[in-house]
């Protein structure tokens, strides 16, 4: 078993794809505004990761599942629920034959991780201080498994021989730890202020799907053919509900058809906080998943005719995955899984 990813859109081998907690998890609830909802959002989930998995294989991809560790109600850990395996993007990617691990994460998914490639080591990122990082990296190098120092990984994107960073969310220092890790791959600057994957997507050489006109892709992404969706999937008819609900829950979650259940609004807010992001972060086409240059994994039925027209110039075939609560977990088909192994190796796409 290895990791190898450089980009993309090479073909997908392995990838991992989460996992949330079973249905039982709210069996104490008692009240059935609030326990209904969630439950119905639990088992729907778990049906539609099976299905992505199913699509998955069908491409000749191994899938890796997490295991949910946490049995436990919420009564019993006193309020604080922990995350379940559902986004294992978010604390870790792949760069180039290395797995970089950025921040603390949910144990489930480092076991799985580490039942894929049993002889490399996870550093605890909680053993070092960023004071000790050059130490570190002297001692570590020779590692799969490479401490990150506490970001976002999906505010990294490999295209080749370069890595784009989020200079709102990656600071100097941790860019400085990176490059050192990474000396034979070139870092870009971009400005995005959250995760890149829900800003754009690079889908094959020479083409990208983005929600915000970022000024700098003429410059980093030179002749590049750029297919702009100007913010369009708030305006989608069927979320006109949304208002109704995104202060009551700060814009961090929304499930449609509740927007007037106080009572889960409540029990959301109060106890699952952890869970759910800011969902406003969520509304995108471009969060989505390549299974090679010509396949591209996506949750929108009916892609829009810009989309359409784009992928149809591209040589693209969407491959329609269902993920019909991914307003609640705030995060996308990308969101959702790990990428650890594609075909290709490191080139340069700006030669």
């Amino acid at each position: 078993m290895t990791y190898n990813v450089w980009n993309k859109w090479g073909k997908l081998k392995t990838m991992m794809v989460g996992t949330c907690h079973e249905p039982e998890f709210f069996d104490f609830i008692t009240d059935p505004r609030v326990k209904g909802p969630l439950t119905r959002i639990l088992e729907e989930t778990l049906e539609d990761l099976e299905g992505f998995q199913k699509t998955l294989e069908s491409f000749g991809v191994n899938v890796i599942r997490p295991k949910t560790l946490y049995k436990q109600s919420v009564k019993e850990l006193n309020g604080a629920v922990p995350r379940s395996s559902l986004q294992p993007r978010d604390c870790q990617l792949v760069i180039g034959n290395k797995l970089v691990y950025t921040s603390s994460d949910n144990q489930g998914i480092i076991n799985a991780l580490r039942d894929y490639n049993k002889k490399d080591i996870i550093i605890d990122p909680m053993m070092f201080s960023l004071k000790d990082i050059d130490k570190n990296i002297a001692e570590y190098t020779g590692n799969e498994f490479l401490r990150g120092a506490y970001w976002n990984a999906p505010c990294a994107t490999v295209v080749g021989n370069r890595v784009y960073t989020d200079v709102k969310e990656i600071s100097p220092v941790r860019q400085a730890y990176l490059k050192k890790m990474f000396p034979d791959m070139k870092f870009i600057d971009v400005t995005i202020g959250g995760h890149n994957d829900g800003c754009f997507q690079t889908l094959k050489p020479g083409v990208i799907m983005s929600l915000r006109d970022i000024t700098n892709y003429e410059e980093n992404f030179p002749g590049w053919d750029v297919l702009y969706l100007e913010d369009q999937s708030w305006n989608d008819p069927a979320l006109k509900d949304y208002e109704k609900i995104k202060n009551a829950t700060k814009g961090k979650w929304w499930i449609q058809g509740e927007e007037e259940n106080t009572s889960l609004i409540h029990f959301v807010n109060e106890y699952l906080d952890k869970w759910v992001g800011y969902v406003e972060e969520t509304v995108f086409d471009v969060n989505t998943i390549m299974i090679d240059e010509n396949h591209c994994c996506v949750y929108n039925k009916k892609p829009n005719e810009k989309v359409s027209a784009f992928f149809k110039k591209h040589k693209i075939e969407p491959v329609y995955v269902q993920w019909r609560h991914r307003y609640f977990w705030d995060g996308g088909l990308h969101c959702i899984t790990l990428d650890l192994e594609r075909e290709g190796e490191m080139e340069d796409y700006f030669a």
